[in-house]
């Protein structure tokens, strides 16, 4: 969510936490049925709303953004049970390898242009156990917001806020990971309605194994 490079609009996030807390609403989703024990990453934290479904299932889980902003408020709610809030940047993580068992990234990828993306790629191979998970989530070519504003990469725009954010088409999500084996993939989509007009959000949701 929050996470991302400077290149991609730090000093926006900031802003926009800062002005507004708390960004955004919808309810946590479901997770993979991890055991107990799991250390699980937590890239791009944001404000904690995946947190919230990750409370009560007994991880261990380190929380990171790059956005201080975003790690206050998290933090500020005290979602973890066991673990830990880190300043950090996914693409240069400060984690020795083969530190995690699960790295989970909601919407990150999609907040940073495409150098950035190979190098958090690299990062959460480096970092899993053999036979650990990435689970993904980033939005699609289909989300009515593919199109608006400024384009800056192939499917990438900037809009107003100065949030840049990346749309992802199934096949560019299945080659994200070179030396991971895709598990699963979906297509999760949802209405809202904005000014009166329904809109179509859409995410693609995909677990990798190592």
């Amino acid at each position: 969510m929050a996470e991302h490079g400077p290149v991609s609009g730090q000093a926006a996030w900031e802003a926009g936490y800062r002005k507004s807390g708390r960004r955004y609403g919808r309810a946590p989703p479901d997770l993979p049925p991890f055991p107990p024990g799991t250390r699980i990453l937590e890239a791009g934290c944001g404000d904690g709303k995946l947190l919230l479904a990750m409370t009560g299932r007994g991880w261990d889980i380190v929380a990171i953004d790059f956005s201080r902003e975003a790690i206050r408020i998290s933090a500020r709610q005290n979602m973890l049970e066991r673990g830990r809030f880190v300043q950090a940047d996914a693409a240069a993580l400060p984690f020795t390898a083969r530190s995690f068992d699960v790295v989970s990234i909601s919407h990150l990828l999609g907040h940073l242009p495409e150098e950035h993306r190979s190098r958090a790629a690299s990062e959460t191979e480096r970092i899993l156990v053999q036979g650990g998970f990435a689970y993904i989530r980033v939005f699609s070519t289909r989300d009515f917001r593919e199109g608006r504003g400024v384009l800056t990469e192939p499917h990438t725009y900037l809009r107003g806020d100065g949030i840049m954010t990346h749309y992802f088409s199934e096949e560019e999500v299945e080659t994200l990971f070179p030396t991971l084996v895709r598990r699963e993939l979906s297509i999760s989509e949802w209405s809202m309605r904005i000014k009166g007009e329904h809109v179509i959000r859409s995410e693609i949701i995909a677990l990798f194994r190592k």
